[in-house]
């Protein structure tokens, strides 16, 4: 019909033609400004529009994908191409149309071809995005999804296996805001170029089967025309196929692995459609962790760790022991400069805990006395017992962590005082006299002697004259040595004295415990104006049992 509509046509020009009024309908034709009639764009029928009016037509429905962010296969993200800041580039549209319609309208035969054929031209649309609407829409925010943290890989102790393992690092879902607009951007860029030029192929091959030329042999009248590529509306050019497609995995180095798990994998992801845009975030976009189980770092840590994994070290405290294990050591160790190094803190701090708990010299004792009651001798006079020498201790201590090896002893104590006599004998944990020791109780003028718990001796004795202000000292000593037969000599002027005694026992200041062979009374009043001048006085046979059995370093327990 349409076919022999343009013959009647074509023979009606003839005719005017002959009376001259073909000539100006063609003009006429060609001057109107609107496409011809069968003019098809794009496969939409434009006859009578003009090209402002067919690029509106034309731009109806380009934009009304919506773009689909996908994250372990679940939807995080879905808007609107045209809510994301595109818009179709209508003036260079237009400019488009308008060389289709000078095209179909070059001269009369052009136009006489297009009334008997009709025309079909392709564009490609091309976009303007204003990118400031753009980065409003796409941010971290806009996910759907919450961000997971990055955890490091991290080395543990196995206490099991007596041995340090990799904990490997777990892939988060950080990202960075403006490498998920730039590669988003990229994207959409690209999907519309790629969906234009596709639309173009399909629409210039529909135009040339359906062509034919013109009985005067004229031209094929299927035509392609060019609307250009995406671009920015007011910042910068977007990028285009030509330009290529953004690559994350070179724009944002980011894990080998993948975010996503195997039991999340189970579902296929969505594919583009005519009215989405699906896409994955890449695995490749993710902040990294810093630390990788494979880092070259991470694997000469773990050798330099198991170097000396499993080791222990127990102090003894007489049958008492404490243990320093390797769970605990673990947390102390630190490598620098590819070397196993100790923290000086932690080590500080443990030996000083340590001095704390075990150290008895100078601290409050509460001794159980053989009366059945109870005293407190205070710190200041409590000069027996343990003292931990803590810088030593705890340069040891570091020495023998990174040997490597378990290690059973005891701290390093301050064994001698100033004038060279032991400060302790033996312990039991925090029990330092541990069953042996001297007690004296000067309110009874009596004297107990211990070994192991056993009572050796005990017996009256003169302790010093309170009348003469020559008391005894009260507190724990610790026995400084023990000589026979030895000369006493003390005093000053007419109170000046020699005395030669067989067994002497100091303990304190030059007072100390011996026998009294002047004496035939010990006990009671006695040390009331005829007491000694601070030392303990012993029966004689007494004085030589306690001699015979007592060691360098007994305490020595006197109280009022």
């Amino acid at each position: 019909m349409k076919k022999l509509y343009a013959i009647i046509l074509f023979a009606a020009m003839i005719v005017l033609a002959a009376a001259g009024l073909g000539v100006s309908y063609l003009r006429s034709m060609q001057d109107n400004g609107e496409f011809l009639v069968g003019t098809e764009i794009n496969g939409r029928n434009v006859t009578g529009r003009t090209p402002a009016e067919a690029a509106e037509l034309l731009s109806e429905g380009a934009l009304d994908e919506d773009v689909i962010l996908l994250e372990n296969n679940k939807e995080v993200f879905r808007m609107p191409v045209a809510e994301l800041g595109y818009q179709v580039n209508t003036q260079k549209l237009e400019k488009a149309l308008t060389e289709c319609m000078e095209a179909e309208k070059e001269n009369h035969q052009s136009v006489i071809d297009a009334l008997m054929n009709g025309n079909r031209f392709n564009v490609e649309l091309s976009f303007t995005v204003n990118t400031d609407v753009f980065k409003k829409a796409v941010t971290l925010d806009a996910l759907t999804e919450p961000r997971r943290e990055n955890e490091d890989a991290k080395i543990l102790y196995n206490d099991e296996k007596k041995k340090c393992e990799i904990e490997p690092e777990v892939q988060g879902t950080l990202l960075k805001e403006e490498d998920l607009q730039k590669w988003l951007r990229s994207e959409i860029d690209t999907i519309l170029v790629e969906k234009q030029k596709e639309n173009a192929s399909e629409h210039a091959e529909s135009a040339g089967a359906a062509a034919a030329p013109s009985e005067a042999g004229g031209a094929d009248t299927g035509k392609t025309g060019d609307a250009g590529q995406a671009a920015d509306g007011n910042d910068a050019a977007a990028a285009s196929a030509e330009d290529g497609t953004a690559d994350p995995a070179n724009e944002n180095k980011g894990s080998e692995g993948s975010a996503e798990s195997e039991e999340e994998a189970a579902e296929p992801p969505m594919e583009d459609g005519e009215d989405q845009i699906v896409r994955t975030i890449p695995a490749s976009m993710y902040i990294p962790p810093d630390k990788k189980a494979s880092d070259e770092d991470m694997q000469k840590k773990l050798e330099l760790l198991n170097s000396v994994a499993g080791e222990t070290i127990t102090y003894t405290f007489g049958s008492e022991t404490q243990t320093l294990d390797f769970k605990t050591i673990f947390k102390w160790l630190k490598i620098r400069d590819g070397q196993l190094k100790v923290r000086e803190e932690k080590v500080t701090e443990y030996v000083h805990e340590l001095a704390q708990k075990y150290e008895t010299r100078y601290r409050d004792r509460v001794f159980n006395t053989s009366l059945g009651t109870q005293v407190t001798i205070p710190a200041t006079l409590n000069e027996y017992g343990y003292t931990i020498l803590e810088d030593q201790e705890a340069a040891q201590l570091t020495q023998e962590i990174l040997a490597g090896e378990d290690v059973t002893r005891e701290p390093v104590y301050m064994y001698y005082g100033a004038w060279g006599d032991p400060l302790y004998l033996g312990r039991n944990g925090v029990d330092d006299l541990a069953g042996t020791y001297v007690e004296v109780s000067l309110s009874t003028q009596h004297m107990w002697y211990y070994v192991n718990g056993q009572l050796i001796v005990e017996s009256d004795v003169v302790t010093g004259d309170t009348v003469q202000h020559m008391e005894t000292q009260t507190g724990a000593f610790p026995l400084a040595f023990k000589e026979s037969p030895a000369t006493l000599r003390g005093g000053e002027g007419k109170k000046k004295y020699t005395t030669k005694v067989q067994y002497w026992m100091p303990f304190y200041e030059g007072q100390g415990l011996h026998d009294a062979w002047w004496k035939t009374v010990f006990g009671g009043n006695e040390y009331q104006g005829n007491g000694s001048h601070g030392c303990v006085n012993l029966p004689p046979s007494v004085a030589e049992t306690v001699y015979n059995n007592i060691v360098p370093g007994t305490a020595i327990i006197i109280y009022n």
